[in-house]
């Protein structure tokens, strides 16, 4: 993916987060779901920058350094994964709007590539036709 890809994604997961939570806390009788939602939201968003700067640093670099990449991801999985441990056994959170929360990093995905696909069926739509 372009940087200027990533900028979007990060973006729109932003605006995502803000409606969602928002949302939820003006529709729903309970803050529990408002900051269920927003912690979901902000660990994806924080889970999606650390996976682009770990990729960046290891691609982009002169040298790629496999070994590192190997290493750093598993272990910012393992991190994520004792994260949403920590928050579902210590934490006070409603479980469908955790998991709503953290599905914003894809829906934002989602969004940004919406363009690309209308752009590639009517791509593909004017080859057939012709």
């Amino acid at each position: 993916m372009k940087a200027g890809i990533l900028r979007e994604i990060e973006r729109i997961n932003v605006v995502i987060l803000c409606l969602g939570s928002l949302l939820t806390l003006f529709l729903s009788s309970q803050f529990n779901y408002f900051l269920s939602f927003a912690l979901g939201s902000a660990i994806m968003s924080l889970n999606f920058r650390i996976l682009k700067g770990i990729v960046e640093k290891s691609l982009l670099s002169q040298n790629i350094e496999r070994k590192g990449l190997l290493i750093k991801l598993p272990l910012k999985f393992l991190g994520l994964l004792a994260l949403i441990s920590l928050v579902f056994i210590y934490g006070n959170v409603h479980p469908i709007y955790f998991l709503l929360g953290l599905s914003t990093v894809l829906l934002s995905i989602i969004f940004v590539q919406i363009p690309s696909v209308k752009i590639f069926f009517q791509g593909g739509e004017k080859k057939n036709g012709a």
